[in-house]
């Protein structure tokens, strides 16, 4: 069962937070940082990224110079401790293709567990060790969870986010306690961000209970959240017993939000293919090669005009899949010929164990059929790892594309969260980046300490 527990946030004092708060630490260059920094000294920034790139682990003192920045803010009243444990509302306000939404959620301690059958909280994709130990050698320094773990769960009519929301109303907590305002990671929007407190006992009893019997699916987050384990164990090991059930360490900090929420989106990762990966591409060749296993259909496309494909995608099927050669300046759709393509390759040892939920995947059609049997074959340099990158926007497709680093762009379709939801309960791990959840969560709007 999902345990759910409300807490004292660590939080800034000041209510108007945009130049204190930051996206997550995992989207920011050291540019960002500096940016960041210069429009306030105090951004959460200086303590939540102290090394840069946080895929791997930085020197010691990095870490303890956070630890030692987060206890002078608290002690100069920069950040303070709430002084009620509290479940916290949060709405997200952002505008996409020219529609606002409302994401709503909430900020809670939530009870690890460790991954396997019969658990309640589970992973989706497959993650990359790096990142853990960065983020294990900071939670050592600050023993606290800086930034949240961004969590699902399935509820149909938003019971919980309703029971919340409507108690701000019943005690006349319209007023935010905190709001900032970031912009989206393109920089061409912004994401308003707002918090609340809610320490009514009966109401966060009553949303223990609705969320005990619920599963929790990682959506984002999940090198946090393993770290956040791995604290636990290291910390119990030095100890030399199990820790005390109420202990903080116990938990981990989330923003839990409905999947059915209407203001939840989730968008594709698309690929660009690395230029010195590949040798001699030229679209007709490549037409040639996938009328093997797909359906080659024309389209008036060229890179200008790809976010457009994009929203268009599915309207060819189920899996198509956009080329772009910037070459030719062209972009084609490709469809596989059969409704459970990667069925064929029954010889693959790394496809014999997967389920048809999996098989279905737009990133393992991507990869298991399109590089590994028409790309890396026919134009895969020899000697040469194929490598790509995953861009968001349609746009940024284009962009890498003609930057001359990138020879190759295939746009997919959104991943379904039905698949991610079924594909977690199935035990089954996504292929790395198969998601994107928009928008980030905020980084510094609720601090949760781990003593």
């Amino acid at each position: 069962m999902a345990v759910v527990q409300p807490f004292q946030a660590i939080r800034y004092v000041k209510a108007q937070q945009t130049e204190l708060v930051s996206p997550p630490y995992d989207v920011l260059s050291g540019d960002d940082k500096s940016r960041l920094l210069k429009r306030n000294g105090h951004n959460i920034v200086a303590i939540d990224l102290p090394h840069i790139p946080p895929k791997e682990a930085g020197p010691d003192a990095a870490y303890e110079g956070a630890a030692h920045t987060l206890r002078m803010w608290v002690e100069a009243e920069i950040l303070k401790t709430d002084p009620k444990p509290a479940l916290y509302p949060y709405q997200q306000t952002y505008t996409h293709n020219g529609v606002t939404y409302k994401r709503r959620g909430f900020f809670a301690r939530v009870r690890l567990e460790d991954f396997g059958p019969g658990g309640s909280i589970h992973p989706h994709e497959q993650t990359f060790s790096g990142p853990k130990e960065d983020r294990l050698k900071l939670m050592r320094a600050t023993k606290a969870n800086l930034s949240p773990v961004f969590g699902l769960y399935d509820d149909p009519k938003n019971d919980v986010t309703d029971l919340l929301f409507e108690a701000l109303r019943e005690h006349t907590l319209a007023t935010p306690i905190a709001s900032a305002s970031l912009p989206t990671q393109d920089g061409k929007d912004s994401v308003l961000s707002e918090l609340w407190a809610v320490t009514d006992h009966a109401v966060i009893r009553d949303v223990q209970l609705m969320m005990a019997d619920k599963h929790i699916y990682i959506a984002d987050g999940h090198h946090r959240y393993t770290t956040s384990l791995n604290y636990r164990k290291e910390l119990s090991a030095k100890l030399g017993v199990a820790l005390d059930h109420h202990h903080a360490a116990n938990y981990a900090l989330f923003v839990l939000i409905a999947m059915q929420d209407k203001g939840l989106i989730i968008m594709p990762t698309h690929r660009v293919v690395a230029a010195d990966a590949i040798d001699d591409f030229y679209l007709e060749k490549f037409r040639t090669v996938a009328e093997q296993y797909c359906t080659v259909i024309e389209t008036k496309h060229k890179g200008d005009s790809l976010h457009k494909l994009e929203h268009e995608l599915p309207g060819f099927g189920p899996h198509a899949i956009g080329v772009y050669d910037p070459v030719e300046d062209v972009a084609l759709v490709i469809r596989p010929k059969s409704d459970d393509p990667l069925a064929a390759f029954n010889n693959d040892a790394e496809l014999a164990t997967k389920s048809e939920a999996w098989r279905q995947l737009d990133v393992a059609i991507l990869q298991h059929l399109v590089f590994d049997r028409i790309v890396a074959p026919h134009f895969g340099k020899q000697g040469v790892k194929m490598s790509w990158a995953f861009p968001h926007e349609a746009h940024e497709v284009t962009t890498l594309c003609r930057s001359g680093k990138y020879r190759i762009g295939f746009l997919l379709q959104p991943t379904p969260l039905t698949a991610v939801r079924d594909l977690c309960n199935a035990g089954e791990l996504m292929p790395q980046k198969s998601t994107f959840f928009y928008p980030k969560l905020a980084t510094g709007m609720v601090i949760n300490p781990l003593e």
